[in-house]
């Protein structure tokens, strides 16, 4: 697979699986410990929290560095050191996200799932698949009993996509099939297998899996920027050229009809894309 395509799947689960898995991680304790922390810690914490879901991830990271004193029970320093790598991961600060949270899993002797979630993404970040793949993997054994449904298949999913961008796909398969069969009724697990297939240059079984996510409830532009990027890449894979007028040249009127219907519904629908609207602008209007 070419780094564009590993890119494009990147962005693509996390687009989708992703957001739901750190609202269900960072929703409940990392483990089953006893809440320890003083109520004023505590608040600081989930000011911390809020300061890094809203996408503040500088203040965030200044609240949590400055209560690294203060916040001195094991729940405490666990917490804090989260929330010091989700904020290092946000400005794109890898090995200090990896460090942060490799305190926390010293502090939780290993258990913290949000420790290793955000040590996970910043593996993954850096280029060290090999190592993201465990740790998703170990995340998985700590919550193969947890009745969180959801939860699992979506770390499921996760793990399936590092397989696949590293190159393991029977594994990938094989965590995605578990990950479908936990939650079936997820339309992003059919979206990431037909990004798969769209990817090895199966358009065919690519849309059978877009069309079933579609059929699922998944109508937003999102979804159909998904579908006109790949009918596009398979029009330029056909004619071996990504020169949009050659594109508009070379496509029959079906063609350009079948491609222009999902690009100007993504459109419609308010998706902010350049690119996707030069290519309508050039190609159907």
């Amino acid at each position: 697979m070419s780094t564009e395509s590993n890119e494009r799947l990147s962005l693509r689960i996390s687009r989708t699986a992703l957001p739901l898995l750190v609202s269900l991680l960072i929703a409940t304790p990392a483990s089953a410990q006893l809440i320890t922390m003083s109520k004023v810690c505590r608040e600081q914490v989930a000011q911390g929290n809020a300061m890094n879901d809203a996408g503040d991830h500088r203040r965030a990271l200044e609240l949590f560095t400055g209560i690294v004193a203060e916040c001195d029970t094991k729940d405490g320093k666990e917490a804090v050191q989260v929330g010091i790598a989700r904020a290092q991961n946000g400005l794109y600060n890898y090995p200090e996200a990896i460090a942060a949270a490799n305190q926390a899993l010293d502090v939780s002797k290993g258990t913290s799932l949000n420790a290793l979630f955000e040590r996970a993404i910043a593996e993954e970040k850096s280029g060290n698949m090999d190592a993201a793949s465990a740790d998703y993997d170990r995340i998985i054994a700590l919550t193969e009993k947890n009745q969180n449904v959801r939860e699992r298949a979506t770390i499921y999913a996760k793990v399936a996509d590092l397989n696949y961008r590293a190159g393991k796909i029977d594994e990938a398969n094989a965590h995605l099939a578990t990950a479908m069969q936990l939650d079936p009724d997820n339309a992003d697990f059919y979206i990431q297998r037909g990004d798969w297939a769209a990817d090895s240059g199966d358009y065919d079984r690519a849309f059978e899996n877009y069309d079933k996510a579609v059929a699922m409830g998944r109508t937003d532009p999102d979804m159909y920027a998904i579908r006109g990027e790949a009918r596009i890449k398979m029009m330029q894979q056909k004619y071996a050229t990504e020169n949009v007028q050659q594109l508009r040249a070379k496509m029959t009127p079906d063609e350009t009809a079948m491609v222009c219907t999902d690009v100007s519904k993504a459109l419609d629908l308010g998706l902010k894309d350049m690119q996707i609207d030069m290519f309508a602008a050039l190609v159907c209007r």
